[in-house]
């Protein structure tokens, strides 16, 4: 049996729905990654200014931190975040 209309997906970090005509192959991605919680802004890459081994030496005996798990910064408040992009299932 053959679905007819659209596939719709749900994104479980922020709610938001998404809707494709079928067939829907390709994967959505939801950009919810990028937005700020803090403050709304949109945020951009975030590389670390030193090299990985020098945050959390005392924190962590492995020479990795918080820090290094950091992938956005928002240019407006600061905030960093570790949150990935998530890949939205359509059914």
């Amino acid at each position: 049996m053959v679905k007819v209309g659209d596939a719709v997906g749900r994104c479980p970090a922020c709610g938001r729905e998404y809707r494709r005509p079928r067939p829907a192959v390709l994967p959505i991605v939801c950009d919810c990654y990028r937005e700020c919680p803090m403050c709304g802004a949109e945020m951009e890459p975030y590389s670390p200014d030193l090299d990985p081994a020098t945050y959390g030496r005392e924190e962590n005996p492995a020479g990795q931190s918080a820090r290094m798990d950091t992938i956005m910064r928002c240019p407006s408040c600061g905030y960093l975040s570790d949150r990935k992009p998530v890949e939205v299932e359509l059914t």
